[in-house]
């Protein structure tokens, strides 16, 4: 008689159990690949230009005498020296550079961290 009460208490639970509605609690999930991209450039573009002229002029006379019958005559010397130096520099640098890091991603739920827009 007990074992009776027990089963049919059993198969009620059960019935009961059943005939609840289902109830189901769904949860906001977002996932994807966050990708970080970095790109740079640098270019560069220089021009020097330098001009040097260096002109020197010397004159060197000495006196002359005239004693009569010996007549000495020195010589008047000139010297002229001109340098010029002309210098001229380019430079050109371009350079680029690039990085790309990517990672899975899943967020279940009302996580912290966002899914950076790709929900």
């Amino acid at each position: 008689m007990v074992k009776r009460i027990i089963k049919a208490t059993l198969v009620v639970l059960a019935i009961i159990m059943v005939s609840l509605p289902a109830y189901a609690s769904l949860v906001p999930m977002s996932w994807g690949f966050p990708s970080l991209v970095q790109n740079s450039s640098l270019t560069s573009f220089q021009t020097d230009l330098s001009n040097a002229t260096d002109l020197q002029t010397s004159n060197i006379a000495f006196p002359t005498t005239s004693t009569g019958a010996l007549d000495t005559t020195f010589p008047t010397i000139s010297q002229v020296s001109q340098t010029g130096n002309l210098l001229s520099e380019l430079d050109y640098t371009d350079q680029n550079e690039y990085s790309q890091f990517a990672y899975p991603w899943l967020s279940i739920g009302d996580s912290p961290v966002p899914s950076m827009g790709l929900s």
